[in-house]
């Protein structure tokens, strides 16, 4: 092991402290924080759902409990499915095992970073720390175990490490080899410092090392794993040579997975970078939750993108616990803009694919095997829609609209797609789609089922907008036609309103209406036909949400008081929690219903929520205050919730369309959204690449404002 002096362990823990305390500013004066400020808090194991998790922009893997442990499957999904334990199970390579004085401890505190998970206890009077890393873009773990003696007196520290395999290297760098079946892999482990002793195990090696450490000395005990790739598989021998040599520099190898991390930070936000096709803007403003809100849900897209996907090379997966190179349309579609503002040849690149695929199909495309999946979401005709025309107007791509893509032209794909609704039309003499059963919506709300309100409205919007396109084109006969076709659907869907309560209803197959106290018919509803809505509905629709929905930090998509509340219970969609898109969605369309003031503040209340890191599938409320008004809240397990997902990057997404206004049309110049209603923060978005030009968009006292930047 390698020993630490008192003065030097003291230096660190002050460094560690003051790069911990807050989100400052990056040392360049940019208003970009850095890296290691967007960490989670210290977390309390007890209190939490889900361990840190570990990315590379290759794989995704997750701390066990445990002081060192790390569930990892390259290339294959990681979580076992039902969820039936406290903790994930997960799909894994075996686990390196740390005992500390003989026994396996497990952490009681852990925190996240970007490019790194680190866990705490103590034992025996010993502070133990871990860290592990995955590899920046290459197949590997390393590990770091730290142990510091805080007492007066000297003691004595026995690590045992237990690793699978066998040794391979009977001097030198010890390293042990194992091959996995499944993934069918060659995967070496080697120990940075020699061991005092080793045994030999059934398929692995249990390593050890003895250390007196005097009062305030700490010691370091250093593992390097490398693995072959299922794509493009290496020998055993190359395999050992690689975790040799990383093991031979280590402090080089462990640096430069943050060095890499900051760097693809860094281009993330920078024009003409090396990596993206295009940048995020940069917000700058004194609003530190604001801030911190926005510049999470950019990381959150940075820890899913993916570079090693066979379809693309540029894609952001929707959660790195699953299949490898999953992509929910749903959940990508929810930051659109954003996404064609920082990657925008990656993202066609992949609409080209999407429009070849059959929309009332699978609900998610795997871009590393070029297949779409099983099932059916209601959403797809709208999310598929909403990044074709995202994309379109962002980047002002006029070629894009006439080109051919599989069958037909992408014009006339987005006219396949406003108009899918027809095929779902069950009865001629209701000018409603219906959407089908639980599984097609939102899979936890039974009464949330055929001819609802949510995606019909919809509808409304996508052919109002393919109309336009038409009548750009002078083809004035079929936009005519849409136009009445999305007024007749917007007049039906008013029908299903609930004056005074500001709620909706479903109309069932057998006649029925269904109340329905969601938060989804709120967005759907009030940003696709806002402008069909008499301000006595927008009123009462904000004034529902505010009463039912909204908590002190968070939301619930559900309210208690819809009928199927009870038996909804589920963190995404029911009212124990919420998708994590959903507030930024809500706020997004409170802005559009006039309530502009309510939504920052709400917005801004959420900043709260992020002490576990980014964003993820779904946050719950737990606890004896679950129901109430200040309950806690905390990234959710049950229902099979993954620990981060795409859908935070709504966020962005509302600050940028919202916060900010900026939301262009295709075909038309840009007018930023309700440009004379006072934000209630100050602020600037520069780099913001619209059409082939730079914008930095103000929002102050007076409104919102744009110049073109030089």
């Amino acid at each position: 092991m390698h020993k630490v002096s008192v003065q030097f362990a003291s230096v660190i823990a002050c460094c560690v402290a003051l790069c911990s305390a807050s989100a400052p500013a990056a040392e360049n004066g940019s208003p970009v924080p850095p890296l290691e400020s967007l960490a989670s808090e210290w977390l309390d194991v007890t209190q939490i759902t889900q361990m840190p998790s570990l990315h590379n922009f290759h794989e995704m893997a997750c701390c066990a409990p445990s002081l060192l442990g790390v569930n990892y499957f390259p290339g294959r999904r990681l979580f076992v499915y039902p969820v039936t334990t406290r903790w994930y199970e997960y799909y894994s390579l075996p686990l390196v095992k740390l005992k500390v004085n003989g026994q396996v401890r497990t952490s009681t505190s852990c925190r996240w970073y970007p490019y790194q998970g680190v866990r705490r206890t103590s034992v025996d009077g010993l502070e133990i720390e871990t860290t592990v890393r995955l590899m920046f873009e290459s197949p590997g773990i390393l590990y770091r175990v730290q142990v510091r003696n805080p007492g007066n007196q000297p003691r004595l520290v026995q690590l045992t490490l237990e690793v699978p395999g066998e040794q391979v290297t009977p001097s030198g760098s010890m390293t042990l080899h194992y091959r996995s079946a499944e993934p069918p892999l060659e995967v070496a482990h080697c120990f940075v410092q020699q061991p005092t002793s080793v045994v030999q195990l059934e398929g692995a090696v249990a390593a050890d090392w003895q250390e007196n450490l005097e009062p305030g000395e700490s010691t370091e005990l250093e593992l390097v794993m490398a693995h072959s790739l299922e794509d493009d598989p290496s020998t055993a021998e190359e395999t050992i040579e690689q975790a040799q040599a990383w093991a031979s520099r280590f402090d080089h190898s462990w640096n430069a997975i943050q060095t890499g991390w900051e760097k693809r930070w860094a281009e993330a936000f920078t024009p003409g970078n090396g990596h993206f096709s295009g940048c995020a803007p940069t917000l700058d403003t004194s609003d530190d939750r604001l801030s911190d809100i926005y510049y999470r849900s950019i990381m959150t897209l940075l820890v899913l993108h993916r570079t090693n996907l066979k379809m693309c090379d540029r894609v952001f997966v929707t959660s790195g616990e699953r299949h490898k190179g999953n992509v929910f349309y749903w959940d990508t579609s929810m930051w659109s803009k954003v996404f064609a503002l920082l990657e925008p040849e990656g993202m066609k690149q992949q609409l080209r694919l999407f429009l070849q695929l059959d929309p009332h199909g699978g609900f998610v495309y795997d871009m590393h095997r070029g297949e779409q999946g099983d099932g059916w979401y209601a959403a797809n005709d709208m999310t598929m829609f909403r990044l074709v025309y995202g994309y379109l107007s962002v980047t002002g791509d006029e070629a894009f609209l006439e080109e051919t893509v599989g069958d037909r032209t992408v014009l006339e794909h987005l006219d396949k797609l406003a108009t899918g609704w027809q095929a779902l039309q069950r009865d001629p003499n209701v000018m409603l789609a219906d959407y089908g059963e639980n599984e097609n919506l939102l899979e936890c709300a039974p009464l949330y089922v055929h001819r609802v309100p949510s995606f019909n409205s919809a509808n409304v919007w996508m052919m109002r907008i393919v109309a336009d396109l038409y009548h750009q084109q002078g083809n004035v006969t079929r936009a005519a036609q849409l136009r009445r076709w999305a007024d007749e659907i917007a007049a039906a869907v008013l029908q299903l309103y609930k004056p005074g309560d500001g709620v909706w209803h479903a109309l069932h197959r057998d006649g029925n209406r269904v109340e329905l106290r969601h938060c989804y018919d709120f967005v759907c509803v009030g940003s696709f036909m806002s402008n069909d809505l008499s301000e006595q509905i927008k009123q009462e629709m904000v004034a529902f949400v505010q009463r039912e929905l909204l908590t002190d930090k968070w939301m619930r998509a559900m309210s208690p008081q819809d009928q199927a509340a009870a038996i909804s219970d589920r963190p995404d969609h029911g009212p124990l929690g919420a998708f994590d898109a959903w507030p930024a969605l809500t706020a997004d369309t409170m802005c559009e219903l006039g309530a502009w003031k309510e939504a920052i503040d709400f917005v801004r209340s959420t900043q709260a929520v992020l002490y576990e890191g980014v964003y993820s599938q779904a946050r719950e409320f737990y606890g004896p205050k679950r129901l109430q008004h200040d309950a806690p809240v905390r990234i959710a397990l049950r229902g099979a919730c993954m620990r981060e997902c795409v859908g935070g990057g709504a966020f962005a997404e509302m600050i940028v369309g919202a916060a900010f206004g900026f939301r262009p049309d295709f075909g038309h110049s840009l007018t930023l959204r309700q440009p004379e209603i006072k934000r209630h923060f100050d602020g600037k978005l520069t780099n913001v690449h619209y059409q082939g030009k730079r914008l930095e968009i103000t929002s102050d006292a007076t409104g919102v404002s744009y110049r073109e930047q030089p």
